[in-house]
């Protein structure tokens, strides 16, 4: 049972948003597929919808947003932001937003 206990600690989920801007938002929602990267890993998003994401609570998590084209293709739009583990236990009830800028192919950073 303690096993289980400490496996729990190891790890703590954030919630992840993604926001295009109202500039360019129609032609991203309408032609890309929204994906979050979390270190190596890659998971899928839902425009302006949280995405709940399992997170290691003892080292600084690399969390970058973007999109692919008809969903298939490179990841376009990602800049990678370092998040602390304490920053991420302040948010860990409140939604991590990532929004793009004016230009359609301005990355998309923390807000």
């Amino acid at each position: 049972m303690s096993d289980h206990s400490a496996e729990e600690n190891l790890s703590m989920k954030c919630r992840i948003r993604i926001k295009a801007h109202w500039v360019n938002s129609w032609i991203l929602k309408l032609l890309s597929k929204p994906v979050v990267v979390v270190g190596q890993e890659e998971y899928a998003l839902v425009w302006s919808k949280p995405t709940e994401i399992e997170v290691e609570q003892d080292t600084s998590v690399r969390v970058g947003v973007g999109v692919r084209y008809f969903g298939r293709g490179k990841l376009l739009g990602v800049s990678m932001t370092e998040l602390p583990v304490h920053g991420m236990l302040e948010l860990r009830s409140d939604v991590i937003t990532f929004r793009n800028g004016f230009w359609n192919h301005e990355p998309f950073k923390w807000v």
